[in-house]
Parts: C-alpha cells; sequence; structure tokens
C-alpha cells in the first residue's frame, strides 16, 4: 500500500440496499463450471445465495469498498454465533489439520468469526485497495470481539490466487485443508487459515516492515471509513 488512494474511495458497513450491487460484484467474480474459463483477476466467487447475503448484510458482518458511492468490492463474515450455528461448523471435523491437530479443540473455546469472502471488481485501482478491505474486514471482527479468524481459500479444482496475498498481509496462517462438495462446481478442496489477534497490533510484530505497514494500514482504514 505504497500507492496513494484515490480519491472517492471508501470503506464502510453495507447496507439493506447495496445488495443488488454485491451480488453484481459477485457475478463478475462468479467461478464457473467450465475449468477453460479464463480467470477473473480479482479472484472467483463460489455461490452465495441472495438470501445468505442479506442474512450477513442485515447481522452487520459485511464490509463494502466504494468509488463515489458505487460498491467496487465487499467481504462477509460470520460472528461466532452465526458460525457456531453454521453449515461449516458441522463439517470442521472434517478439516485435515495435519500437524496442527490439536488446534481445532483450542479454537473451539474462543470466540471466533469466519471470514466468508472478499472481492474487488478486476480494475487496477481497486486492486490496490484489496489489501485495506482486507486489513479492515478482519479489524472489524476482531474490534467486535473474536479472538481468532478463520477462513478458507479455494485450492481445488481451480487455485483462487487472489485471496492468498490478501491473507498474507494480514498475518493469516495455514493450518489445514477441508475437501467438500459445492452445489455449482463439484468437488472442491479449500486451503483453512487462521488470524490471530496479534497479527494486527504493530506492537506485537518483531519485524519493523510489518510494524510500518499495520499501522498504514490502520490509518488509511480510518481515513476511508
Amino acid at each position: 500500500m505504497n500507492a496513494p488512494v484515490s480519491d472517492g474511495l471508501r470503506l464502510r458497513v453495507a447496507l439493506e440496499h447495496d445488495l443488488d450491487a454485491i451480488l453484481a460484484v459477485k457475478q463478475r467474480l462468479r467461478m464457473g463450471f467450465d475449468a477453460t474459463t479464463p480467470m477473473p483477476r480479482g479472484g472467483f466467487l463460489l455461490g452465495t445465495s441472495p438470501a445468505q447475503y442479506a442474512r450477513m448484510i442485515a447481522a452487520g458482518q459485511t464490509q463494502v469498498l466504494t468509488d463515489r458511492g458505487l460498491v467496487v468490492g465487499f467481504s462477509t463474515a460470520l460472528a461466532d454465533a452465526e458460525l457456531r450455528a453454521s453449515d461449516l461448523w458441522r463439517q470442521r471435523g472434517q478439516i485435515d489439520l495435519g500437524e496442527h491437530a490439536q488446534l481445532l479443540s483450542a479454537l473451539e473455546q474462543l470466540p471466533l468469526a469466519y471470514l466468508d469472502q472478499l472481492a474487488v471488481l478486476p480494475d487496477p485501482k481497486y486492486s490496490l485497495c484489496a489489501v485495506l478491505l482486507a486489513y479492515h474486514a478482519v479489524a472489524a471482527l476482531f474490534a467486535g470481539g473474536c479472538a481468532v479468524v478463520i477462513t478458507t481459500v479455494v485450492d481445488q479444482p481451480r487455485r483462487n490466487l487472489a485471496s492468498r496475498p490478501l491473507l498474507q498481509a494480514v498475518g493469516a496462517l495455514r493450518v489445514g485443508c477441508i475437501a467438500e462438495h459445492h452445489l455449482e462446481v463439484g468437488a472442491i478442496t479449500s486451503d483453512v487459515f487462521v488470524v490471530p489477534g496479534a497479527a494486527l497490533d504493530p506492537e506485537a510484530q518483531d519485524d519493523p516492515r510489518r510494524r510500518a505497514r499495520l499501522r498504514r494500514l490502520a490509518a488509511l482504514s480510518r481515513s476511508m471509513s
């Protein structure tokens, strides 16, 4: 985030009237059935129904990036109670944690949040803000009281490359993978990541460059909110 942020770009909590715009962004980044289809530069999204988006907006867990009032990116998430009531939580035993096998029982004792989707339109101007949107979304979840943010990113049949550097920027750690069946694309395998609260704390970082980066992201997030 060394480049200046363009005037007119803002970050805010999504409102009910943003639903259609969020669905339009999602449609631009939809992962199709045909794996030979060119990959959107902004990554891709698997299906979430309009009703599910509406519920996440109503719960206050959706953030949007806007350009002069138009939605050009968004993040969706589940807070602890919604996560534990979801199908995702019921499937947690299917996660292959490998050497982190004891992690799940430890996480179950903590207040959690799940970062469901993170997307920006495939425009270089907006891509510069993708890391900022990721930071803003994760910081909002920590501000809401969670101790660890969990997220998944598709690895097979098509590897989602766009989300990975964003997660790396907010200190996400890959801890395992999960195989499941998706109605739109069939069998998929996703990498599972966790972001501990200390990952966004500049004072908890040993690397001075990371401390400076986190402070800049925090300042930009405040200036655009």
